[in-house]
């Protein structure tokens, strides 16, 4: 069901010298698909070296964002605690009071507001030092995304109840979809134009800021835990709850699968800026980086029993953070 309430609305750069914030959850033409599996050491002669470490919660960490200028990390727990930290493991603020579980926190992508989501269906707007600016309440059932696009303009959210909702700066709704199940994640382009939601029955919605559907993908995956969007726009990245990660071309047409895991979830992927590499966060506990063609390039182990969560790569492709469901921040320089 589609119900629109109103209208209108290739840079190379080298990761030789690739840092990479390591977030471990402690104590807290067509293109033929590829399958690759999963390997437990690393396949690259390229050195680790751990450059810092530092604890950042005692329960299992959801997300994990870097800032738009590369400075520092947001995370979102099963507390219902947002944290901002810096690089070197200082807590900078903290965002509390909604619901737990709180299932994600993003930056607004000038980096001056940071979003967060509440189990009770509501929604709260911060500035970094923590003070909140707007509270409100989108959906009656937990609010499992949210973020802001289009120079912080429009903010998009989606629920358990099953809608993808997209709001103006003042609350008042422009458009929304519903569809069987939860609405699971999103993602949008860079240049604006499309907005991606995710649903637990492995089915992927690219729609248009006017609410309106462009493209419909059947993933296959079950349910998805994350999507992103590639760099130029033109490809998905998909996180699915068979191991998977699946790499599509926006009408549907499978271009890679990277099968990450064979124990359990990919619990998300993104890609490198740079548009030819993706990094996996999955179920067995191992990092993965990959090329677009799904040759595995690097693996690494994070400690034993452990399920890595989330990570994002920082705007200039030197910095990833990684998330897991235990309690620690690895700082990482990876050169090759």
């Amino acid at each position: 069901m589609l119900t629109t309430l109103s209208k209108g609305i290739n840079i190379e750069q080298s990761i030789s010298h690739l840092l990479l914030i390591l977030v471990w959850v402690g104590g807290t033409g067509v293109v033929s698909a590829n399958t690759l599996s999963p390997v437990t050491s690393s396949i690259s002669a390229a050195p680790l070296t751990i450059k810092q470490q530092f604890t950042a919660a005692k329960v299992s960490l959801n997300r994990i964002y870097v800032s738009p200028n590369g400075q520092s990390v947001v995370t979102a727990s099963d507390s219902g605690v947002a944290s901002l930290w810096s690089l070197t493991g200082d807590p900078l603020s903290t965002m509390d009071g909604q619901k737990p579980p709180m299932f994600n926190a993003r930056f607004s992508p000038n980096g001056q507001t940071i979003v967060t989501t509440g189990y009770d269906g509501t929604i709260r707007l911060w500035n970094t030092q923590g003070k909140l600016l707007k509270q409100r309440q989108p959906h009656q059932a937990a609010v499992t995304d949210i973020l802001i696009f289009l120079d912080d303009k429009f903010i998009v959210t989606s629920s358990d109840d099953g809608q993808t909702q997209i709001f103006n700066r003042d609350g008042i709704r422009l458009a929304e979809i519903i569809k069987p199940g939860t609405a699971r994640n999103l993602a949008y382009t860079t240049q604006g134009n499309l907005i991606a939601s995710a649903y637990d029955s492995g089915t992927v919605y690219v729609i248009n800021p006017n609410g309106e559907i462009q493209h419909e993908i059947g993933t296959g995956q079950g349910r998805i835990n994350n999507v992103r969007f590639s760099p130029n726009g033109k490809q998905i990245l998909t996180s699915g709850i068979n191991g998977t990660a699946k790499l599509w071309q926006l009408n549907g047409q499978l271009l890679a699968e990277l099968k990450a895991s064979s124990i359990g979830w990919v619990n998300s992927a993104a890609f490198h800026p740079n548009g030819r590499l993706i990094a996996t966060a999955s179920d067995d506990g191992i990092l993965r980086l990959w090329q677009t063609n799904a040759k595995l390039v690097y693996s690494m182990p994070l400690g034993e029993n452990n399920k890595l969560t989330s990570l994002d790569f920082s705007s200039d492709g030197k910095k990833l953070a990684v998330v897991s469901n235990k309690g620690q921040v690895w700082i990482v320089d990876v050169s090759n």
